[in-house]
């Protein structure tokens, strides 16, 4: 994780940052007032589709630019509460996960075509794969607190979270990296173009990294509604059932780290392959 700190010492990097959360932002603001799934705390999101879009194409400052612009949504769209704090967190997973995971999509990507783009059918399911882990991470961050919180069902909140995140990803993402990717490179404001490949980090063991994020996020999804719906009594689709539970937070919280570990393991650095 070493560039997500080490990127703040880039002037286009920063950039990069305050432009990712901009758009981010305006699209959360502009859709508040539409459907609202659960009111103060989530709604239909067509904006989902941009955290891993912008992680892809801007790495760190993408991851950034998601985290802050979904704190500026939640202030100026009357939604900033408790669960910001945590959406926050969930939402620079959203765009950190997809940049750290592509070069470590079991051979979806190759090394000899590191480009984060979606031109062809492997790069649209190695698109498709890091979507769907960094929504599932996102939807049980945010989740794991709000039910610790005795806000929000497990069970409920993160299915939701998870499928409004990654309904966007699924079919849109694919056609705006492909729009975006030739301008974003034309420009040299792809992030392997700005960085240099010391200041990213080395990673170790990236496909078992990559294999251990794939188990905290979805894993943390399914053991965590499996254990809602048993020790908590909670419905899938409804509020019925207790937050709060121990055996809830317990049985997330393995995953959680899970997460965070393979984080430290993925690396970034095979995607300066092209470049050299």
């Amino acid at each position: 994780m070493k560039e997500v700190v080490s990127m703040w010492k880039n002037t286009r990097m920063i950039i990069l940052v305050a432009l990712s959360a901009a758009i981010y932002a305006a699209f959360l603001i502009a859709f508040k007032g539409g459907i609202p799934i659960v009111p103060g705390i989530t709604e239909v999101r067509p904006a989902n589709v941009f955290p891993p879009v912008f992680g892809l194409l801007f790495g760190p400052a993408g991851a950034w630019g998601a985290a802050i612009g979904n704190a500026i949504g939640d202030l100026f769209g009357g939604t900033l509460g408790p669960g910001s704090i945590f959406g926050f967190f969930g939402n620079f997973f959203l765009g950190f996960i997809p940049y750290k995971m592509w070069g470590a999509t079991f051979g979806l990507v190759t090394k000899e075509d590191m480009a984060p783009t979606t031109n062809n059918f492997r790069k649209i399911l190695a698109f498709e794969l890091v979507a769907l882990v960094s929504s599932a991470a996102c939807a049980i961050i945010i989740a794991w607190y709000l039910d610790l919180a005795g806000i929000v069902p497990f069970a409920f909140l993160s299915i939701t979270i998870t499928v409004n995140n990654f309904a966007a990803a699924f079919i849109l993402g694919p056609i705006l990296v492909t729009l975006l990717y030739p301008r974003v490179k034309r420009w040299g404001l792809v992030w392997t173009d700005i960085m240099d490949k010391e200041d990213v980090a080395r990673g170790f063991a990236t496909n078992l990294g990559s294999l251990l994020m794939i188990i905290g996020s979805l894993g943390g999804l399914i053991v965590g509604i499996l254990v809602a719906i048993g020790a908590a009594g909670q419905q899938l689709y409804g509020f019925a059932g207790e937050s709060g539970q121990v055996a809830v937070w317990l049985g997330v919280l393995p995953f959680l780290v899970l997460i965070i570990i393979a984080s430290f393991m993925l690396s970034g650095q095979e995607q300066f392959v092209e470049e050299e």
